[in-house]
Parts: structure tokens; sequence; C-alpha cells
């Protein structure tokens, strides 16, 4: 689990790079509703709050207190692989429009 939770945590966070490059440069659009307000109201924290989600997961991990149960095993796992297609989406687009 503490793998899986630094894998999010840095996907989360290159992620957040790529989105906002594309996001600048009006190459992508932002589907989740609540990151395009965030975005909108202001792109610093945009990435502030992408950070901060990284930062949760670490701390769980710094503080040795990283949930072990089958149903956190499950959403992690499943957060993981989803999030893993998201941002090669992104990345693809990003490729394909520059």
């Amino acid at each position: 689990m503490v793998l899986l939770f630094h894998y999010l945590s840095l996907l989360n966070i290159f992620d957040a790079f790529v989105t906002y490059f594309g996001l600048k440069n009006s190459l992508i659009q932002e589907m989740n509703p609540l990151m395009n307000k965030i975005y909108e109201a202001d792109p610093a924290l945009f990435l502030i709050t992408k950070m901060a989600f990284s930062m949760c997961l670490y701390l769980f991990i710094l503080f040795k207190k990283v949930p072990t149960s089958s149903l956190t095993k499950g959403l992690t796992v499943f957060a993981s692989s989803f999030y893993t297609l998201i941002f090669f989406l992104h990345c693809y687009w990003l490729v394909v429009l520059i």
C-alpha cells in the first residue's frame, strides 16, 4: 500500500503540471468540474490543490498510518489504475496537439 500511495502522489504531481500546461495553452479542458472551477478561479490555486493532495498521501506514509483495509486497498488500486489512464490520455493529447 505504501508503494501505491507513493505512486499516486507522484502521478498526481506529474499530472498537475501536464494538465496545467495543457490548460494554460488552451490545448485541453479540465473535465473535473471542481478542479475546473479552481483553475478558473486561480491557476496557482489549482497547482496548490493538486500538491496538497499529494502531500496528504505522503503524510500517511510519513506517520506510518497508511490504511490497510481491503476497501482502502481496492479503492487505491482502482484510483491508481484509473488515474494512470487519465494521465496517459492527457500526455497523448498534448503530444498530438503540440
